[in-house]
């Protein structure tokens, strides 16, 4: 267990989370928002395993978290954050605590209002337990509902990439956004009305399906 709020927790995967992992991604109105086809039972394993390999690196760069419910253990959504490495050149040598934000809810539990505690959790544990300074994620321009989920998360504009990935036999550009520790301190009392997760999905979860960035799943 990594954090709890309320009715929710942020924890590890454990091989007990393939058929829930297969009740988001096997979902073919869950996949669709990320252009990526259904899963099959062996690539929810497959994701699953996974995880469990990121988080038995050291160091950790790659955390794929599942969301569950205490009251029920369900598993209710997943997410990931993955770290930026750091640079190791001549001239530069940082560390960057960056991280890509990417979250996937169960479709039965979407318009709920659980983007909002599933965010300050995210938030809590990046920005708190992770030290992290910034987290991004992005969209495509042409999604309208992801504009919208940024604007209400938080998130601030920063610009956009121009053909960054190929899907659907076509290139699309990306709209990055993104949340500084700055941001969630000062709305730590009362962190990030929207929620860090509404809406805002940046990657499949698995690279071999889509290019990061080229998805959004309303909430």
């Amino acid at each position: 267990m990594l954090l709890e709020r309320n009715d929710l927790r942020l924890r590890e995967f454990t091989s007990d989370d393939v058929d829930g992992v297969l009740d988001i991604f096997g979902d073919p109105s869950t996949t669709l928002q990320f252009g990526m086809k259904s899963f099959q039972r062996s690539e929810a394993a497959d994701l699953v395993e996974q995880a469990a390999e990121s988080a038995r690196q050291r160091p950790r760069t790659q955390y794929r978290l599942a969301v569950s419910q205490i009251s029920t253990g369900g598993l209710l959504a997943t997410v990931k954050l993955f770290l930026a490495p750091p640079s190791e050149g001549a001239i530069v040598r940082v560390g960057h605590r960056s991280a890509e934000f990417g979250c996937a809810f169960r479709s039965d539990m979407t318009h709920r209002g659980l983007s909002v505690e599933v965010g300050r959790l995210v938030g809590a544990f990046a920005f708190g337990r992770l030290g992290l300074h910034r987290i991004w994620a992005g969209f495509m321009p042409s999604n309208v509902a992801a504009q919208r989920a940024a604007e209400k998360s938080g998130l601030t504009y920063e610009g956009t990439l121009r053909d960054y990935c190929w899907t659907d036999g076509t290139w699309h550009d990306l709209a990055i956004c993104s949340i500084l520790e700055t941001d969630w301190q000062q709305s730590e009392s009362d962190p990030l009305p929207g929620g860090l997760t509404a809406e805002i999905h940046t990657a499949a979860p698995t690279d071999r399906h889509i290019l990061p960035g080229c998805a959004v799943q309303e909430q």
